[in-house]
């Protein structure tokens, strides 16, 4: 067999090992809890929401009750992304080989490596952005126009809301803070909708993520890795990630995981996959990676909490 024609064979042959590392990377961190990460077959998904119900009262013996409507809420509307990125051979590293076969699959394997690693990057630097920019206003906004983190408003109680932003350090008292407002949350009819807050989400190695094992007594518990992340279980759930930025290091986050739907909503249209390697007019041998997801804030973010962590 001609090298050429080897080496395309070998670039098929890498297909299904990067296809299913590609897979297994991204739907380690639906695991985590710290996003919603569904399979989705709709190139536009749209998000109705619905709010609270108002209307129950006393009734006398020959009343009738009376028909109570179902408040709606707010509409998303998110839309594919598509991304991705190609390998190529050229006909200088095939020649490079000379006749050696090891040496050409050294060549594709070591690209093909890299090449996972770098759409690995890209959509966890892309998706973590819902943590990144919570408290600006711009790249991603809540179903009521207003950052992750933030002042809100319930579409069907203007006179109601909740704000879901602090300055705290992530210290005993924030933590205090913290729970003093999951038990005061309301609805938008200003009924009680108290929170079960259960994990906190923190930049991986900052002072934020000792601080936190301090607090919740997890010194010398032996972490579960899930991709580059750490989870730490215990009254609450921490989650260390690189993928909150160095310079976002104070940030820290609270989830109530357990009683609604996380609206940090990632959805997956396609894998990332290889296509078909091509033979080009120079004799080079390509072949493309591409990927498709949603990202966006599908539902209001009652359960989310953020805190800038400046203390001030």
């Amino acid at each position: 067999m001609a090298l050429a024609e080897y080496t395309l064979h070998i670039v098929k042959g890498v297909k299904k090992s990067f296809d299913l590392a590609a897979a297994a990377d991204i739907l380690k961190y639906r695991d985590a809890r710290i996003f919603t990460i569904e399979d989705t077959s709709e190139w536009t998904e749209i998000f109705n929401s619905t709010e609270s119900m108002t209307g129950v009262t006393s009734l006398n013996e020959t009343d009738a009750p009376a028909i109570l409507s179902q408040e709606e809420g707010y509409t998303v509307t998110l839309s594919n992304t598509r991304f991705g990125g190609a390998i190529t051979i050229t006909e200088n590293d095939m020649v490079r080989a000379k006749d050696s076969t090891v040496m050409v699959d050294k060549f594709v394997q070591r690209k093909r490596d890299n090449l996972l690693t770098e759409n690995r990057h890209y959509f966890l630097t892309e998706i973590f952005k819902l943590y990144n920019t919570a408290f600006s206003n711009g790249t991603f906004t809540a179903p009521d126009g207003v950052e992750l983190c933030g002042v809100h408003v319930w579409a069907t109680g203007a006179s109601y809301g909740f704000t879901n932003y602090t300055t705290d350090v992530l210290d005993e008292a924030g933590i205090a803070a913290l729970e003093e407002y999951a038990g005061a949350l309301t609805d938008a009819s200003n009924k009680p909708m108290p929170q079960n807050f259960d994990t906190i989400v923190v930049k991986k190695g900052s002072a934020n993520a000792r601080s936190a094992k301090q607090i919740f007594g997890m010194n010398g518990m032996v972490p579960t890795s899930v991709g580059d992340i750490n989870i730490y279980e215990g009254a609450y759930t921490l989650v260390e990630t690189p993928y909150i930025s160095t310079a976002h290091k104070l940030y820290w986050f609270a989830l109530a995981t357990s009683q609604f739907v996380n609206p940090l909503y990632v959805g997956i249209t396609k894998m990332p996959s290889m296509n078909e390697p091509v033979l080009a007019l120079n004799n080079s041998i390509t072949s493309n990676a591409t990927g498709y997801f949603k990202v966006g804030i599908s539902h209001m973010p009652i359960g989310v909490y953020g805190s800038i962590g400046t203390g001030a």
